[in-house]
């Protein structure tokens, strides 16, 4: 074949090829709702003032991950007391405090030889933990009584994992340990800060 044809087939090829590409669209990512805490009636508190303060800072490396999950544990945290708790007093203010907000990878131990080559393992374990304070002051801001709560989760994934399975573990475990803290939460505050509940 004459140099010129080659020329000519290789050049509509690649125009193939980048009409082909242009055309591919990627598979659009999973978006993910909000993690909310309104489906239960608020707690009203006798304070005229809710301070929330975010005291954890992300590490942003590893092995922390929880600045990767595709809706943060930080996040849900700081949502929590603007849906279940409700400023309805006053002389007090309450002050409520994200301890941690944390997830960490850890590798996990593999199988060599051939077992590991033949078979499918757990290479992750991911480590989450939420820890909360809420705290209520008088005008002299002396902290007169206090509920604390914190919840733990953990997940497994394989080695083959895909960063969309992943984000929907992430999205998984930070759903359910939001809704063990505000199980705990509840509880704590209503045996903690009675005097301080209203009707």
């Amino acid at each position: 074949m004459p140099n010129f044809h080659r020329r000519s087939l290789a050049a509509a090829l690649g125009i193939l090829l980048l009409w082909l590409g242009a055309c591919a669209t990627p598979a659009p990512m999973p978006e993910y709702p909000p993690i909310t805490f309104d489906q239960a009636s608020p707690l009203r508190l006798n304070v005229s003032d809710l301070e929330v303060e975010l005291a954890y800072q992300a590490p942003g490396a590893p092995p922390n991950v929880d600045h990767l999950f595709p809706v943060r544990i930080a996040e849900a945290a700081q949502r929590w007391p603007r849906e279940r708790l409700e400023a309805a007093g006053t002389g007090f203010r309450a002050r409520y405090v994200i301890r941690d907000a944390s997830a960490v990878a850890v590798p996990l131990e593999q199988s060599g030889g051939v077992t590991g080559l033949v078979t499918q393992e757990l290479s992750e374990r991911y480590d989450a933990h939420v820890a909360v304070e809420l705290g209520i002051f008088d005008s002299q801001n002396r902290q007169v009584a206090s509920a604390r709560a914190e919840a733990v989760r953990s997940r497994s994934v394989p080695e083959d994992i895909t960063l969309t399975e992943r984000d929907q573990v992430w999205y998984e475990m930070a759903t359910a340990i939001m809704a063990e803290l505000d199980k705990q939460l509840e509880m704590t505050i209503k045996t903690s800060l009675t005097p301080y509940l209203l009707p």
